[in-house]
């Protein structure tokens, strides 16, 4: 695990110093490499790379990057699990190896088979880039579900900048820090700004699954081009037409065989590996069968609560005590809350709204105390049918589209239609009974009026786990912005699946990258931490894809393949309850301990001077949180997210 950053330029555009820049950018992710540094520049200093090692595998100096070959120069993060396979083919082809590190794999696979080949071949996370010294194309490399993050962009110098976090391309002298607007858009639905799109203008997030080469040999200028070579949408189409046949304890034996293989293959290292144990199922399962690989105690790491609802700590206890791991927990104070708060926007680079961010970051520095790689249990909720919204989404959109849709859809369209002020008038009377829920009552039904509006399921889903609403008007400026999930697409493949397997496929597509993994990463990164995800092995979700509904939610139960494995571990007494996430107190501490930092960030006089956000949009939702008759923590917690990441910008708004 490691961080890249560099840039490229055509040769009449290079930097006369360049040396300096590589370092001052390498130096704003030192965090993500703190054991050593790299760097290379071509003879007509027109490409520049750079890398910080985090030295998790092959720890001497035969490890140490950027590596060179006859044809390639290479700066890579991430891990390949299958590169000993690898390896073993390309010495049968008679390739020499100096060390035996998995980049020096991937430098040698890329000489003998190319950028196309050498991907399909490779299981893990990753993000790197390459540059073919005698074609002069680089290549910029994302892993398939995106794990690992890899940013670029693009400005009038002909100069494509590069690297792992935004922090490293504003170091560089000629990035241009523009406030995106458009993006804001997306980053209030969401919480997180999808890719590719990020905070500033002309730079881009590379979509999982995606690599992107730039050519700059035959004219005085980059020629950019995408490709995909890995499709979550295919894999999921390909999954339902050669859907499992078995039975469902035949599915849950199969995906016990292929989760092993993927925890073996992760759990290689040459330094302590441990795992996050939150006592849900996801990471209980990865956990109970790294403990049955193990020859010896592993160690797992958990966070609790003073809160009963947001406190998990007591049953990971639990199943870290039967499974007989070393267990170490802590148990979060809001004042270890406010010591990370200021810490956020400089970890996430931009806006980045999921609460739970804090937990993970210091689950992640209390397990830097002991191991440098954690094995986490993401990715099991998208894979497997666990989120409980997926059953409620369905349940409420079956019952709009009933009988009475058609006037539930012309009311919603005139309640938009209608001011809050208006709406808030005339339920007055109707509400007196309870002040409180009168009071605001236009900014609720408008939000509820805005999603009943849906044309299809994919858009209810969307529409309806949305932060803020277009009708909100919270955003002074307002341009629109999408990501790729297109209408023709979506109409196409929702003609395939099932409506269930659907709201997995949206998921995976945009929320487990750009909010789960993101999370994950930023956060071990921040420590120096390698997080390890065995259930986004494509193996994994491959096989995932082709399980039927009926064994996913088989006996009632979300997951099913996945307690059926876990039982055999674990009793079920230990894990069966309703599941809890990984959250935070965020709505209790925001009316208590963290109320006046809140009301700071959220002073009339300073969003007036910003000019971005319409604070009588904000005063509502605030105003029904602190009364105690809603928890609208999410959504301040998205404008407070906001307004603490441009309280660190130094460019002018």
């Amino acid at each position: 695990m490691c961080g890249i950053t560099g840039f490229l330029s055509v040769a009449s555009h290079a930097l006369v110093q360049p040396e300096q820049v590589l370092q001052n950018m390498a130096n704003e992710i030192i965090s993500r490499g703190p054991d050593a540094q790299g760097y290379w520049l071509s003879d007509d200093k027109a490409v520049a790379f750079a890398h910080r090692r985090l030295a998790v595998v092959d720890l001497s100096e035969a490890g140490q990057q950027p590596m060179e070959s006859r044809s390639y120069v290479l700066i890579f993060n991430g891990e390949i699990y299958n590169f000993r396979r690898i390896r073993q083919d390309l010495e049968a082809l008679g390739h020499i190896f100096r060390g035996h590190s998995d980049t020096e794999t991937l430098l040698f696979a890329l000489e003998q088979w190319g950028v196309d080949i050498t991907l399909n071949k490779l299981e893990g996370m990753f993000a790197f880039c390459a540059f073919h010294k005698t074609s002069r194309r680089s290549f910029l490399v994302r892993d398939r579900l995106g794990e690992k993050p890899l940013y670029y962009s693009l400005n009038r110098r002909k100069q494509l900048i590069f690297g792992s976090e935004l922090k490293a391309l504003k170091a560089h002298p000629h990035f241009k820090a523009s406030l995106n607007h458009a993006a804001l858009n997306l980053y209030f639905k969401h919480n997180c700004i999808p890719a590719p799109h990020t905070i500033y203008e002309n730079t881009y997030k590379l979509k999982p699954g995606h690599y992107l080469s730039v050519d700059f040999q035959h004219n005085d200028d980059l020629n950019l081009k995408e490709h995909c070579y890995w499709s979550a949408s295919d894999t999921f189409i390909n999954g339902a037409q050669k859907s499992f046949t078995g039975t469902p304890s035949e599915a849950a034996d199969q995906l016990e065989v292929i989760l092993n293989k993927s925890i073996k293959d992760q759990m290689l290292a040459d330094v302590p590996i441990g795992a996050f144990l939150s006592g849900g199922i996801d990471s209980s399962t990865i956990t109970a069968l790294m403990q049955k690989q193990s020859g010896r105690s592993i160690n797992t790491f958990s966070i609790g609560f003073d809160f009963h609802d947001f406190n998990e700590a007591e049953h990971a206890k639990a199943i870290a005590k039967h499974l007989g791991t070393t267990h170490t927990e802590m148990y979060v104070s809001e004042q270890d809350t406010r010591n990370v708060i200021p810490m956020l926007p400089r970890i996430y680079d931009e806006p980045f709204a999921d609460s739970s961010q804090i937990p993970t970051f210091l689950v992640s520095k209390m397990a830097k105390q002991h191991v440098t790689v954690a094995l986490s249990g993401d990715g099991g909720d998208e894979l497997f049918a666990g989120y409980s919204r997926y059953s409620q989404t369905l349940a409420n959109w079956q019952q709009l589209n009933q009988g009475k849709g058609q006037f539930k859809t012309i009311l919603s369209r005139a309640l938009c239609m209608l001011p809050n002020d208006l709406i808030d008038a005339i339920l007055r009377p109707v509400l007196a009974i309870n002040r409180q829920y009168a009071k605001h009552s236009g900014v609720r039904l408008k939000a509820n009026a805005h999603i009943a509006q849906s044309k299809t399921l994919a858009e209810y889903y969307s529409n309806s786990i949305a932060f803020w609403h277009p009708n909100s008007e919270l955003l002074a400026k307002s341009l629109n912005a999408d990501y790729s999930l297109n209408a023709a697409h979506i109409h196409d493949i929702a003609n395939t699946l099932s409506p269930l397997n659907l709201l997995q496929y949206l998921d995976t597509q945009m929320y487990l990258p750009d909010d789960i993994l993101t999370k994950v990463d930023r956060a071990g990164m921040a420590v120096s931490l390698e997080s390890r995800i065995p259930m986004l092995n494509h193996n994994v979700v491959e096989f995932a894809a082709t399980l039927p509904d009926n064994i996913k939610t088989f006996q009632g139960k979300a997951k099913w393949p996945l307690q059926e494995i876990l039982s055999r571990h674990v009793p079920r007494k230990l894990f069966e309850r309703p599941k809890q996430g990984f959250a935070i107190p965020i709505g209790e501490w925001l009316k208590g301990p963290l109320k006046e930092w809140m009301m700071d960030l959220l002073n009339h006089d300073r969003l007036k001077r910003q000019g971005i956000l319409n604070h009588q949009a904000i005063i509502p939702l605030l105003d029904m949180h602190m009364d105690g008759n809603s928890d609208y923590s999410l959504n301040l917690w998205s404008v407070l997210m906001l307004q603490a990441w441009l309280d660190e910008q130094e460019f002018a708004l």
